[in-house]
């Protein structure tokens, strides 16, 4: 049982300037006790390890784009903010790597990395305010996943502070590296369960020269996904194949019709021949601005609304879209990555038990993306999945519980 004279414990070890008001950092209408900003990776591990002697739970955060995402928290007695860990370490353009620690800002890096032409090429919800942290924390991605690697693809190693105050380092900061098992990978997806990433390092890539959007209207959702799937075993120089249902379109500033959606991304002789293909496929193809691709992420990632994703195989996208999309979601889904979007002003735990069953007949998923407490509580926003693994995992490296208890299940 965590006591306030416990809890007092943990401002002695830390410098007292990184103390911050706990007004502010409430999840679910729960503020904390105390909140810290650690200025650097022995900080964090300190306060890990009082706060795990004190029994306190601690919540790591960084940009706190993803904090709905997963079972409501079963304590809350401090926040860890990682905004102070927001350093670029070492930056190697000759060798596409980069490494970084947890707090900075995905938008900081990529301006960066864009000065010598790179960038790291993921585009998670809801935008370029994810921290390095939570992107891999949360493992979420958007519209480039299945044409580009996923963000822990292109990890190539991490220090992690554990709940025991060890600051753990796996991998390396070089493409070709042989040092040990990839545990940095088990912390990606983790939600922060088994530790904190205060540092990461990546292979980053060329930013294209040449990106170009592609818009297509279709008579019918079946039409429209018969036409991505099409294109998607074109070999187009694409970098996201979308289709979307006629409010999904609309709310991206299109026309309200089932609609393809491509990005082009490459050399100007490939999106060239990238655009002839899609045109002799579908003549009446416009293009557009990439506005709609920043649209979609935002509604991905909005934390009022209530977002389910269904992974589900291509061939089932355009069905499955229609029937999130009768459930009374904004639907649209990523063809490449199998991932089906529904974004809903409220759904009820039946509801979304019943597009899991969906998504089970069909060899899928479903993992809610944000929504109330109470449906969070009530709807289990994974489903059974790797329980026993992830419970192994706790107890191995958090037995205390100390790290963001209950958000993927009761105890862990």
């Amino acid at each position: 049982m965590t006591t306030h004279a416990s809890l007092d414990d943990l401002r002695h070890v830390v410098p007292s300037d990184i103390e911050r008001s706990p007004h502010g950092y409430g999840i679910d209408g729960v503020e904390p006790t105390l909140a810290f900003s650690p200025d650097d990776r022995d900080e964090v591990a300190a306060l890990l390890r009082a706060a795990d002697e004190a029994g306190a739970a601690v919540v790591p955060q960084g940009g706190r784009t993803a904090l709905h995402l997963g079972r409501p928290l079963q304590r809350y007695d401090v926040a860890l903010e990682t905004r102070g860990l927001a350093r670029i370490v070492e930056y190697v353009p000759d060798d596409l790597t980069v490494t970084v620690e947890a707090g900075i800002h995905l938008d900081v890096l990529q301006q960066t990395l864009g000065e010598h032409g790179q960038y790291l090429p993921v585009d998670p919800p809801p935008d370029g305010h994810v921290s390095i942290g939570g992107l891999l924390a949360t493992a979420r991605s958007g519209a480039w996943r299945g044409h580009l690697p996923a963000a822990r693809d292109l990890l190539l190693g991490a220090t992690i502070a554990l709940p025991s105050g060890e600051l753990v380092t796996s991998g390396g900061r070089v493409v070709k590296n042989v040092t040990g098992y990839d545990m940095h990978r088990m912390h990606t997806g983790a939600l922060g369960a088994f530790g904190v990433i205060v540092e990461a390092s990546f292979k980053v890539a060329p930013l294209p020269p040449v990106t170009r959007t592609l818009v297509v209207r279709a008579q019918s959702l079946a039409e429209a996904g018969a036409l991505s799937l099409r294109l998607w075993g074109a070999g187009l120089a694409a970098r996201a194949l979308c289709v979307l249902a006629p409010e999904g379109a609309e709310r991206v500033g299109l026309h309200a019709a089932p609609t393809v959606l491509i990005e082009l991304a490459g050399l100007e002789v490939s999106v060239a021949r990238s655009t002839q293909i899609v045109r002799e496929a579908a003549p009446h193809a416009e293009e557009t601005t990439d506005e709609p691709w920043a649209h979609l992420r935002q509604l991905h990632g909005d934390r009022i609304a209530t977002v389910v994703r269904l992974g589900v195989p291509a061939t089932t996208v355009a069905e499955t879209i229609e029937a999130v999309r009768a459930a009374g979601c904004v639907a649209w889904g990523h063809v490449a990555s199998g991932a089906v979007l529904g974004h809903a002003t409220s759904l009820d735990a039946a509801t979304v038990e019943r597009l899991r069953a969906f998504a089970v007949e069909r060899d899928g998923f479903l993992q809610g993306e944000a929504g109330p407490r109470a449906l969070r509580a009530a709807a289990d926003p994974f489903g059974p999945g790797e329980v026993e693994l992830v419970r192994a995992l706790k107890a191995r490296f958090d037995p205390r519980g100390t790290l963001n208890p209950g958000r993927w299940m009761e105890g862990v």
